[in-house]
Order: structure tokens, then sequence, then C-alpha cells
């Protein structure tokens, strides 16, 4: 019988954390794993600690000029202090759109209640400061392709081409000094490409080279214009397509096109999961390459979901190419799944088990693994991700800390953000993040 020492190690580990917690209802408290040597100082042996600042924390309602948007970050950043954090990752361009002045994108609705609409102050320059002023570090999050979040076709405009769903969609949900609208509208046809309908979203063609000049671009403007600490993208890049159809929509006719020329020049040529995440990939180095050359202080992080093995289901996940990124330098900084699944085995993808699988891939030295952990899901009826039922992990008030414990005691993790900061401060998770503090230095 071959024994599998992976699982009875993870075993031991939740059953020891388990005891902790029940340990600590009883007056003895967890111990915090052993952190960095005291008096180390340096950024680069800090542990990073941060908070996810998604656009629709910042809504329109709390504020109307530039001193009531400064209150209102100033209460988010002395939240982010007073729970031991040390950066922010802030939203700033959630939908083709910017939370800051850009040369490239509309302002942001989230910016001034209407996309496109100057609100009379910088956002992302009231941030920075305020974000330093407190000591933390504040990186900018945003979606390279995603453009519009999902809207709800009629029937009749469900049949429509796809040029004209785009063109519809573009119009009701872009400022005209959207460059996707005006890929769209103009009398070109050259560059309708640029913009890709699917499933009621519009995301721009990542197999288009225009595209990611635009992207780049908007990127080295953050970099060259504003003391930010950090560039971050989440998991959006291509969406998830399924294996019916995956090698006949979305940038399909652009990768026959890529067929064709390299068989007419006798080429070889690569398969089209191979091809989309050679079309990420390059946008990421790109992205990497801009940043150093104008502030090689300034670091760039990934956060992919952390279902690491559909990422080899590539007609499924996104054409997300981790290996290459943990693997060889030049493309990230930092790489931080989102672990949100509980210790609990009957998940899919469990805690423990896929924190290892992604330290395994980690074999960059440059490259520094965080963890995403879930705090909006503690004190939910969140479900275990095999169907099984409501996981009762998260209504355990140390699953948080014993998710942070478990990975400091490999030595592999770097550090941690967590998603988001509305859960952060909810009154429901004062307990847990009670218990979080209690390992901070």
């Amino acid at each position: 019988m071959t024994i599998d020492w992976k699982k009875i190690i993870c075993l031991i580990c939740v059953l020891a954390l388990f005891a902790g917690s029940a340990g600590e209802a009883f007056g003895v408290r967890p111990v915090a794993a052993k952190t960095a040597e005291q008096g180390s100082s340096s950024d680069a042996d800090e542990e990073f600690r941060a908070v996810w600042v998604a656009y629709y924390d910042f809504g329109t309602s709390h504020y109307t000029n530039a001193a009531d948007f400064t209150k209102y970050v100033n209460e988010i950043f002395d939240n982010a202090v007073a729970l031991g954090m040390n950066a922010v990752v802030v939203h700033v361009r959630p939908f083709s759109d910017a939370m800051y002045k850009s040369a490239y994108f509309p302002w942001s609705f989230y910016a001034s209640g209407k996309q496109g609409v100057d609100p009379g102050y910088d956002p992302l320059a009231i941030m920075v400061e305020e974000a330093h002023e407190r000591g933390l570090k504040l990186h900018a999050w945003l979606n390279p392709y995603r453009i519009t979040p999902k809207y709800t076709l009629t029937e009749e405009e469900k049949t429509a081409t796809p040029l004209m769903q785009k063109t519809l969609l573009a119009k009701r949900l872009l400022s005209k000094k959207n460059p996707a609208r005006k890929w769209l509208s103009n009398k070109k046809t050259s560059d309708d490409r640029r913009v890709i309908a699917y499933q009621a979203q519009l995301y721009y063609n990542p197999a288009i080279a225009e595209v990611r000049k635009l992207i780049v671009n908007g990127v080295r403007e953050i970099v060259e214009n504003y003391d930010v600490d950090g560039i971050h993208f989440d998991d959006y890049f291509y969406p998830a397509f399924t294996k019916e159809t995956y090698q006949t929509i979305f940038d399909a006719p652009e990768y026959n096109a890529y067929v064709k020329k390299r068989t007419e020049a006798g080429k070889s040529v690569m398969p089209i999961e191979k091809w989309r995440k050679n079309n990420v990939n390059t946008l990421v180095k790109e992205v990497y390459s801009a940043i150093k050359s104008i502030d090689p202080d300034c670091i760039f992080g990934i956060s992919p979901g952390g279902f690491i093995d559909y990422y080899h289901d590539d007609y499924f996940r996104w054409y997300v190419d981790y290996e290459t990124w943990m693997s060889k330098p030049g493309y990230i900084d930092y790489i931080c799944p989102q672990l949100y699944w509980s210790f609990n085995t009957q998940n899919t993808y469990p805690y423990y088990e896929t924190l290892l699988k992604w330290e395994d891939a980690l074999t960059c030295d440059s490259v520094k693994l965080y963890v995403g952990l879930p705090a909006y899901k503690m004190n939910t009826k969140s479900s275990v991700s095999s169907s099984w039922g409501y996981d009762s992990e998260w209504y355990n008030q140390f699953t948080l800390a014993n998710m942070i414990t478990m990975a400091r005691d490999t030595g592999k993790t770097d550090g941690f953000i967590f998603f988001d900061y509305a859960d952060m401060v909810a009154d429901r998770n004062k307990d847990a993040l009670g218990h979080v503090m209690k390992l901070w230095d």
C-alpha cells in the first residue's frame, strides 16, 4: 500500500490548528509563527500585508468633492493601519476607465458618478499622498482587458450581429472618450476587432498589438505621473470558455490568420491554447519592462484565481501561464493566488494542499509569493466548492489566522492580501480579525 505522506501531514496540521482554536476557548492562545528577525526593517524582508480596495468600495455617494473624498479615503487608510496592514491595493482602472487624470482612458464612473466626467480633483493623487503619510505602500490595481461589466440584453439584441451587439454595448455603457467606443464608432473597420463582445461584456482583444500598446501606455502614465509603489493585475485575462466553442470564438479569427501566415511561410504553428497564453505573456512582459524602465523600485504583481489545476484545462480558465511567470525573471515581482477555500478537504482546492502546489511552482528567486485570503467568506454561509454543503469553517473565528500561520510555517510565503476592505471592517468579522492582528509583530 502506498502511503500519501502529504495528505497525512496536511491532516496533522489541520488537527493541530483546530486544537489551537479549541485551546483559545479555554484561555490558551495559539502560538504565533515566527516572523522576520527582530530589527530587520528593509522593504525586501518586510512581510507584505495588504487589503484590496475594490471599485465598489468607493461608490459615489460618499463624496462630491476633493475634501469629502479625502475624508473618506482617510477613513479607509486609517482602518487599514489599525488592522496592521502596511499596504493597500486600490482599484484605479476597473472598466477601461481611470481614477486619475489619463491621456488614454476616461474618468471612471466611480470618480464622478458618470464615466468621462472630470470630478474636479485627482483621486489617485490624493490616495498616494494619504497612504504614504500613514506609512502605507500603494499598489495601483487595474483590469487590463475588461471594458464593461456584464449587461442584460433583450432577446432581440441577443440575435444581433457581433459588430452590432458590441456597438450597442459601447453606446450604452461607455463614454464617448473611451478608447473602446472610439474604435467601434469611427468610420474605419480595421480597428473593430480590437474590441470583442462575449456573453454581453466587452473585452479588449488580447491578440492585437494596438491593444497591448494601449494597456502598456496606460500603465506607463501611472508610474510616470504618480509615486505608486506597485502595479497590480487581478484575475481577469481571457474570459472562461467552454470546451465545445473555445476554438471558434473570441479571438479565433486572429488565431486563424496567424496559422495561415505561419503555414504559408513554412513555419511551425502553436496550438490555440499556447498562442493565447503567449498573447497574455507578451503583455505581461511588456508591462514589466515599461514599469522598470521608469521606476526600478516600482513592483509588478498579478493575483490569479487560486485553482491551480484549472489552468491546465486551457479552454476554460483565462490562459494564465503562472508556470512561466513563477519560473522566469522579467515577468512579475510577485504572484498572489486567491486561495479562497478553507482547510476542508471536501473542497476541490483545500487551502493547505493548494498552497503547497503554488509554492512548488515558484522556482524563480526574484518572484515573491503572497497569498490572497477571503475575508468576505468569514461568518457567511459559503458553500464547500464540491457542493457538499455549507462550510462551517468560515464560522470558526481562527480560520484566517490559521491560514496565515500555516503559510508562514512553510517558510515560502512573503505576505498576504485580504479581500476585501468592506469585509475587513464589517462588524461580523471583528473577532476573526482580532485573532489575525495577534499574529502581527
